[in-house]
């Protein structure tokens, strides 16, 4: 026998399956787990680099009264691009699940999530080093 489409229904379960799409799209979940640890290493390097982004301040250079002086202003730069890349995964994941169930290709999820990571790091970026 061929493809579950071919089989006939089983009494007292109904029709068989007609145009279910198949299993997990494998390439997509490992484009997708490829892309959440460069993006872990990203944020790893960004988070080890903003350590030292407080280093002017209260000093009298002009970098000294730099928004990320204030804490919360520091601990939110910081947590921002690990929140758009937690945020870009579940976007992705999400978005391919409903993509599969309508019977559509799930990588038309990608470039939203991706474009939600790049702008959470945007941000983060243009709150440490100005517009």
């Amino acid at each position: 026998m061929g493809d579950f489409q071919d089989r006939p229904a089983m009494p007292g379960y109904g029709p068989a399956a007609m145009g279910r799409p198949a299993g997990a799209p494998v390439g997509f979940i490992f484009v997708v787990v490829l892309f959440a640890v460069l993006g872990a290493l990203v944020d790893a390097l960004f988070s080890f680099g903003m350590l030292f982004a407080t280093d002017s301040c209260g000093t009298g250079s002009p970098d000294g009264s730099a928004a990320v002086c204030n804490p919360a202003v520091w601990a939110l730069t910081v947590a921002l691009p690990w929140a758009g890349l937690l945020a870009a995964v579940v976007l992705a994941s999400v978005g391919a699940v409903r993509a599969r169930r309508r019977g559509r290709s799930p990588w038309r999820a990608l470039p939203v999530a991706v474009a939600v990571y790049l702008l959470a790091c945007g941000v983060a970026y243009l709150v440490v080093f100005g517009p």
